[in-house]
């Protein structure tokens, strides 16, 4: 490194540091001005620990920045940013806007020991991913599907055709599946899925999903399989043909959590790819653009869950800035039931110890149709047993954090935290700072996405198969990777045997 280009990246450290010194301090000044003087004792309280508990985990990344120097794509950043906003800033929003209730409970008298707890959990992730202990894995799967110089060789083009069929194939098979199971979800045609009813092909039919759940899991391959299109095909009219359907697909299902991943996905693996960072004002673009269909989703997926599609007579300002303020909140408002369970567990309902981690993962994915008498993979309580019936057939769920606090109280916290900490930094510096191909971006950008499902939606039997299902695209590529050039590696032994002999049998032949 010469003395400019020290002295351009020291410049370039030193605007990071003074941004994130201004953030912070934006922080800590926001946090004062808007406490809650004139209101109950319990929201104040609450408050307090909210402001500290943001504080400490903006103080503790500003610190790890420092030390290790600043990169968006970093996985703590974006888990810090969900994690904060799910447990610390939304109830202080709440509390300043006078939402004070949930489904018309008051959960917050349970918000103090609760914020302590989620407080604990962080730090259990925080030293977990930012520890000097060395995470080993299995050197023979590194070796497996690499050459003998290390690196992915360039294949030549009927190598790279048959990638693509393969590619292609997985698109179809998986979209033909999703489309099934929408289908038997009550959803009337595909003309309905593709234009969200403006086109006509509404109603809706009684669902009739019987046995066929886990064909809904093939529909987290197809983010996955396009990015593969993209990096191997490098067309993005090609790519955007199959992202479109896709999109449209998910946007039907109202997943709005599913359309943020994706953005983030197909973003990171576009800036990492080129070894690029996107600038601020790249990334309010970004966010910007997000929005839209995010805001739509909100405002229409009760009509395009129920057949209507979608109506764009209902739009107006006061609807619109409704949507909007939905689309930011509404997914983080999630930890009041976090609270609830804090609350009530287990003062009236018991830890299950981790029977639904354990157990109902390796259960969840074994259809019915060979298990009839499946157990469930849930264990204890319903969400609305615990906290009230007004939450019975709402959709609501547990956060991350409520599911580790049914298992085994605050130590599962703690426990389960400590081990996603774990688990995120052995993804940060295998797949990118040991990176052996695009192929290990391509997984990272998945992974990175996937973190808003895990921290927010807390049914760890879900988010594994989900995570899973995500990755075997990758790894069908993989496969097919080492298949071809074992095949190419064999013919060109082959030729080099039958030239060996050829060769002596001339040379016997001149001899004689």
């Amino acid at each position: 490194m010469d003395r400019r280009e020290a002295y351009y990246r020291q410049k370039k450290d030193s605007k990071t540091t003074l941004l994130t010194y201004a953030l912070s301090g934006s922080l800590l000044i926001s946090c004062m001005v808007l406490i809650p003087l004139g209101q109950e004792e319990v929201y104040i309280e609450n408050y307090a620990v909210d402001a500290l508990g943001i504080l400490i985990i903006t103080g503790l990344c500003v610190y790890y920045s420092m030390r290790v120097g600043f990169d968006v794509f970093d996985p703590l950043y974006l888990v810090t940013g969900i994690y904060g906003f799910l447990y610390f800033i939304t109830p202080m929003y709440d509390i300043v806007s006078g939402h004070n209730t949930w489904f018309g409970y008051s959960l917050f008298p349970y918000g103090v020991k609760a914020t302590w707890i989620a407080l604990a959990g962080y730090l259990g992730l925080y030293f977990c991913y930012t520890s000097k202990v060395r995470i080993k894995y299995d050197r023979r799967l590194r070796l497996r599907f690499r050459d003998r110089d290390g690196r992915y060789k360039e294949r030549d083009k009927i190598t790279e055709n048959t990638r693509i069929m393969v590619i292609l194939g997985m698109y179809v098979v998986c979209f033909l599946a999703n489309l099934y199971y929408l289908i038997n979800s009550g959803y009337t045609s595909l003309l309905y899925i593709m234009t969200l009813g403006l086109l006509g092909g509404g109603g809706r039919t009684e669902e009739q999903l019987g046995s066929i759940g886990y064909l809904a899991m093939l529909s987290y391959c197809l983010p996955t399989i396009v990015l593969l299109y993209w990096k191997y095909s490098k067309s993005l009219l090609k790519t955007t043909i199959l992202f479109i359907p896709m999109l449209m697909m998910q946007i039907t299902r109202g997943f709005r959590f599913f359309i943020v991943q994706i953005a983030i996905t197909f973003a990171a693996y576009f800036y990492i790819s080129n070894g690029k960072r996107p600038r601020i004002v790249n990334m309010i673009g970004i966010l910007l653009l997000l929005m839209i269909p995010v805001i739509i989703m909100t405002m229409f997926r009760n009509d395009i869950r129920g057949g209507h599609g979608l109506d764009l007579g209902q739009l107006s300002f006061a609807a619109l800035s409704e949507a909007v303020e939905d689309a930011i909140w509404d997914n983080f408002r999630i930890y009041n039931n976090y609270y609830g369970v804090v609350g009530k567990v287990p003062s009236e309902y018991g830890y299950v110890y981790a029977r639904q981690i354990i157990i109902g993962t390796l259960i969840m994915m074994i259809p019915r149709a060979i298990w009839p008498n499946k157990l469930s993979s849930a264990a204890g309580a319903e969400l609305y047993q615990v906290i009230g019936q007004n939450l019975y057939k709402t959709g609501q769920a547990l956060p991350g954090l409520g599911e580790f606090y049914y298992s085994c109280g605050p130590v599962g916290v703690v426990l389960f935290m400590s081990i996603y900490g774990l688990f995120l930094r052995y993804v940060w510096r295998r797949l990118v700072k040991n990176t052996r191909g695009e192929l290990d971006l391509i997984a990272f950008s998945v992974l990175l996405g996937a973190n808003l499902q895990v921290l927010i939606r807390g049914y760890t039997p879900s988010n594994f198969w989900y995570v899973v299902f995500c990755l075997i695209p990758i790894y069908v590529v993989k496969i097919v990777n080492t298949y071809l050039y074992d095949t190419k590696e064999a013919e060109e032994r082959k030729l080099t045997a039958e030239w060996a002999v050829w060769e002596r049998k001339l040379i016997k032949e001149r001899e004689g």
